[in-house]
């Protein structure tokens, strides 16, 4: 019989091989719904393996799911606008799933430095984005939403960074990278879509099937009691 860990891997792993063919095989309107089926997919695992408990995580994953159904009719103003209002609400309650967790505390000083580096190149390319997108984004509404959408996803970057730094376990490593999937997941899809380059769906589509497949784990799994490296104690 399958493990909850291995059954994860094995729906994760042929949802990533489903959704880049209908990347290659299918219409763009084809391949969105594809991506919305998918969050319905892990939104249903995520329940199964009583997920449902953690109730933010929960919101979060039906927020993206909400999102993806949005994403279907992207190219009208009004859904791209919610899709990206909806995603932004999935990421704040990730976010205040981890500020409990969150305190500023001595860790290495070179470790720290590596993750600044890496949130900082996050937000140059968010705003370099941004700015090569002036042309397609329609109104000052639209820009003021995807700016908020970005700071958040950084904001959750530093939170996620400082439980990794402070905890170091298996549990928030899988917390770190369900987030850096995500992340990388948007800016392969703003690239794609807003820079006319079809071929960053590819990509952009693999890391969000990680992405939902990561935090599925870090919501169900069973992980051992989480201890706080001994810089802390």
């Amino acid at each position: 019989m399958l493990t909850k860990k291995k059954s994860l891997l094995l729906i994760t792993t042929l949802l990533i091989a489903v959704n880049l063919f209908t990347v290659y095989q299918y219409s763009l309107e084809q391949f969105r719904v594809s991506r919305s089926v998918t969050s319905f997919i892990f939104l249903l695992v995520f329940s199964f393996y009583g997920g449902i408990k953690k109730r933010l995580l929960f919101y979060a994953l039906l927020s993206f799911f909400v999102s993806d159904m949005f994403v279907i009719r992207y190219d009208e103003l009004i859904y791209n606008n919610l899709t990206s209002v909806a995603a932004t609400i999935g990421y704040l309650l990730i976010g205040f799933y981890l500020f409990p967790k969150f305190k500023l505390s001595s860790v290495k000083k070179r470790i720290v430095a590596i993750f600044v580096v890496l949130v900082s190149i996050s937000a140059y390319m968010f705003y370099e984005l941004i700015g090569l997108m002036a042309i397609t984004l329609n109104n000052d509404l639209h820009r003021y939403v995807y700016y908020l959408y970005s700071l958040v996803l950084l904001g959750l970057l530093v939170l996620v960074g400082n439980y990794n730094f402070r905890y170091n376990s298996t549990q928030s490593t899988y917390c770190m990278l369900f987030v850096f999937a995500l992340v990388v997941s948007n800016l392969f899809a703003a690239i794609s879509y807003y820079l006319g380059m079809p071929l960053f769906y590819y990509p952009t589509r693999f890391f969000y099937v990680i992405g939902l497949g990561l935090l599925t784990a870090f919501a169900v799994l069973p992980f051992e009691k989480e201890l706080l490296l001994e810089e802390e104690q």
